[in-house]
């Protein structure tokens, strides 16, 4: 897992965006409604938070999905941008943030390794490739300044020191 101070490795993903989600009919998504995620270029408008988690519609990852829709409202002056990662597919996250009304794009490290390049991947077992509960917060020169990862399930980082991290990373 990369750590503080290691420089973000360069990542493309597609990504699945709450417009695309409110656009498009749930069921008939097409390669249309799916996004590239360029980490260098949202680097550009200020700090990024990339909240890695297994997959979407399980017990646990859809409430530290959902707390963090609740938490980013509630922290809507922080100058970053939010985005979950998982090894789901773009139609599926597409249907998850409809759904639940995410208001944060999820990125698809599926057939990408932007799941592994941050070090994050299972390596073995029967969920081998999803991704680890693992939040970075990289800031605009493209370094990791904030790392967190869950060892217990049910567990979350806690947002008044994300948001710490976060105006941190952001002032120059």
């Amino acid at each position: 897992m990369l750590t503080e101070g290691d420089p973000a490795p360069s990542v493309t993903a597609p990504m699945a965006t709450p417009e695309a989600a409110r656009d498009a009919e749930r069921g008939n998504y097409t390669s249309d409604d799916v996004a590239e995620f360029d980490l260098e270029t949202v680097l550009e408008d200020g700090p990024v938070v990339l909240a890695f988690y297994p997959g979407v519609y399980s017990r646990t990852c859809t409430r530290e999905l959902c707390e963090l829709r609740d938490w980013r409202a509630e922290l809507a002056e922080l100058d970053a941008n939010v985005y979950g990662v998982s090894a789901d597919t773009p139609w599926s996250l597409l249907a998850f943030i409809d759904e639940y009304d995410l208001s944060y794009p999820l990125v698809s490290g599926f057939n990408t390794d932007v799941i592994a390049e941050f070090g994050v991947q299972r390596e073995d077992g029967p969920l081998r490739g999803i991704a680890n509960r693992a939040v970075f917060v990289v800031d605009p020169d493209g370094t990791v300044t904030y790392t967190w990862s869950a060892d217990q399930p049910l567990t979350f980082p806690d947002t008044d020191e994300l948001a710490t991290e976060i105006r941190a990373a952001g002032d120059p």
